[in-house]
């Protein structure tokens, strides 16, 4: 049993892991955007019509289901927010970069007018 949990608590860890790296790349995670945003579209969808009559007979499992989509609703939530935050970070940063370039320029333009003046 000791070894069962220590590999479980193995498995969960590198799960995150590999979410957490895959939040980290853009491509990556607007591909689980998609993904999530196709899944979710696809539950409900099967909720309000293939399983409507299933679900209305078992009011526990129609719970479930339904808990299961806002679930899904919210991640999907979630990973836009953090895709905003992440794209709105990664433009501070490039804006950051071109400010001080520009000001880098205008510096070296300036000393050579001042240079040239001399003369």
């Amino acid at each position: 049993m000791g070894k069962l949990v220590s590999d479980l608590r193995l498995a969960w860890r590198m799960a995150v892991a590999v979410f957490l790296t895959l939040l980290r790349v853009r491509q990556a995670r607007r591909k689980m955007m998609f993904a999530v945003s196709i899944a979710t579209m696809l539950v409900t969808f099967f909720g309000f019509t293939l399983l409507e009559g299933f679900l209305a007979d078992h009011p526990l499992l129609f719970a479930i289901y339904w808990f299961f989509c806002i679930g899904l609703v919210l991640f999907m939530l979630l990973l836009a927010i953090y895709d905003m935050a992440a794209v709105k970070g990664d433009l501070d940063v490039r804006a950051g970069r071109e400010l001080a370039e520009v000001l880098k320029e205008i510096e070296e333009k300036a000393r050579a007018e001042k240079g040239g003046d001399e003369d």
